[in-house]
């Protein structure tokens, strides 16, 4: 506390003071008497006409923005876009109603020819696959277990393609995986039998 502010307190207050400073008393002490010296002060007096202005300005604020609601253009704005809206709402239904609704699921001419390739490929998937057996059983180890792991895998997707199917047959999607499937196993066997190591 430097003089100045000692100078202003009165005479009740400078001796408590005095006090915690002989006897060096301890923070709690020390930290209730700032306190209780600080409900003494005054509170500071707010300027003349200071509420009045800010009244003033906020009616002033509130009539601008009552004057800027009510503007005609502001409605027919809005309205237009309502009138948009709706117009091209209505056109959209009108239009995507006559087209199929799913893109992603075959219909029944297209999922026939399908299921025919798939069994076309399976037809010839099992013929390479006797053809390949015993030419696979004469190949370098090493081979032998890359082309088995391939094929193991290929076998791993067209199972879990055709589960997905049970759920959903005409999914075009899982059809189409399924079909590169039997396309790459196909290959694979074409290639054990050709030799092409």
């Amino acid at each position: 506390m430097n003089k100045n502010e000692f100078d202003k307190m009165d005479e009740n207050w400078k001796q408590r003071f005095r006090d915690l400073q002989q006897k060096s008393a301890p923070e709690s002490e020390q930290d209730k008497f700032i306190l209780d010296l600080a409900k003494t002060l005054q509170e500071p007096e707010a300027p003349p006409l200071l509420w009045a202005k800010i009244e003033n300005k906020l009616r002033n604020e509130k009539q601008q923005n009552q004057k800027q609601i009510w503007r005609p253009s502001l409605y027919l704005r809005v309205a237009a876009m309502v009138i948009l809206v709706v117009g091209a709402g209505f056109f959209w239904q009108k239009y995507t109603a006559n087209e199929p609704s799913g893109k992603g699921v075959l219909n029944q001419t297209a999922l026939q020819k399908v299921i025919s390739t798939e069994k076309a490929y399976e037809t010839a998937i099992s013929e390479l696959e006797k053809q390949a057996t015993p030419k696979m059983q004469k190949m370098d180890i090493e081979l032998l277990f890359l082309y088995r792991d391939k094929l193991a895998t290929i076998d791993e997707q067209i199972a879990e393609c055709r589960q997905a199917l049970k759920e959903n047959p005409g999914n075009a999607h899982i059809r189409r995986y399924v079909l590169a499937a039997l396309r790459d196993k196909k290959e694979t066997l074409t290639e054990i039998l050709q030799g092409t190591i």
